[in-house]
């Protein structure tokens, strides 16, 4: 429908912004290319647009780039290849580390566990969504 063909085009321009990420990675540090086939976004098909999950907002940072998801799932995908999801809604965290390597933490076994890598991503997350609710930039 064309209330969404904007969204549709701005999927399309994230996907090329990644797709060129993930092939300098790949020149850099052989790491698997993920999007060696292309993902069609097929803009005919029709679907309940209330049910769909879209990009809400975005914020690119010295460190990562931070996306804010419709259904209030916040993911920071960090330039070292790092990535932490946060799901507030399951109250869960996924931490993807450098080797790819995906690990889901309820919430409070995380709060338990000592864990730098993660902590330290944590950290980074929540002072840019508190830049971002405020209005601020430290």
């Amino acid at each position: 429908p064309e209330s969404l063909q904007k969204k549709v085009t701005l999927l399309k321009h994230f996907r090329n912004y990644l797709v060129e990420q993930q092939k300098r990675a790949v020149e850099e540090e052989g790491e698997e290319d993920i999007f060696s086939s292309p993902l069609d976004l097929d803009v005919g098909t029709e679907v309940d647009a209330a049910s769909l999950v879209y990009l809400k907002k975005w914020v690119r940072t010295k460190h990562a780039i931070l996306f804010r998801l419709s259904n209030m799932t916040v993911q920071v995908v960090f330039y070292d290849h790092t990535e932490i999801l946060l799901s507030s809604e399951a109250r869960v965290i996924t931490y993807v580390d450098k080797k790819h390597r995906r690990i889901t933490y309820h919430l409070h076994e995380l709060m338990m566990e000592s864990n730098a890598e993660i902590s330290k991503r944590l950290k980074y997350a929540k002072d840019i969504l508190q830049q971002l609710i405020s209005g601020t930039k430290h």
